[in-house]
């Protein structure tokens, strides 16, 4: 899924030390993030037209998606979903909107932040919405091999990202980003020993 992937783009940033580049990729996959719940979340009891046509309507406002996302999982959760800090939320906005160009640890702890709500949401959402959820990514998997060729008989690969649906690894969605950015640094190094 795309925040799966811009969450990677993130993380791989500050191993080459973009940190503005990382706070952007970081801030766009919880945006995506929050676009995947509600589509899961309405998945249940709307069908895809609906919920596409809806999305149309605030696809480039992100407080219209946010105030969207906070309100749907209140409605299904009666509870708060965990956001971003103010300190968080003002950090992103002068990386993006002011052009300040971050320290690593400010990208890390930014990073750190949007890991932890990532994965307690995505806890939430597999626990009450499984069956949504997969029907999500499967339809995501469908328009994706109708767009590339389809005269093609589709496949798919699952590789581990750091805010992956699918990974097995117990204490996976426990570690910090500086956790994940050792081993990924620790992956780099292997692979460049094999080329």
């Amino acid at each position: 899924m795309k925040f799966e992937v811009l969450y990677e783009i993130g993380a791989h940033a500050i191993l080459d030390g973009y940190y503005r580049e990382a706070i952007s990729s970081f801030a766009a996959s919880l945006e995506r993030f929050y676009e995947f719940s509600i589509k899961v979340i309405l998945k249940k009891s709307c069908n895809d037209q609906v919920i596409e046509q809806a999305w149309k309507k605030i696809a480039s406002q992100y407080e219209r998606q946010m105030g969207a996302f906070v309100f749907l999982w209140v409605n299904q959760f009666q509870d708060l979903p965990t956001v971003l800090s103010d300190k968080m939320v003002q950090l992103r906005n002068s990386v993006i909107h002011k052009g300040v160009i971050p320290t690593r640890e400010e990208s890390v702890r930014y990073g750190d932040e949007v890991l932890r709500i990532i994965n307690a949401l995505k806890k939430e959402l597999k626990d009450q919405y499984s069956t949504e959820l997969e029907n999500v990514v499967f339809q995501h998997l469908l328009r994706s091999h109708q767009r590339v060729n389809s005269n093609s008989s589709p496949s798919t690969m699952c590789i581990s990202t750091i805010v992956s649906l699918t990974n097995g690894e117990v204490d996976h969605d426990q570690k910090t980003l500086e956790e994940h950015l050792k081993s990924l640094s620790q992956q780099r190094e292997k692979y460049k020993s094999i080329l």
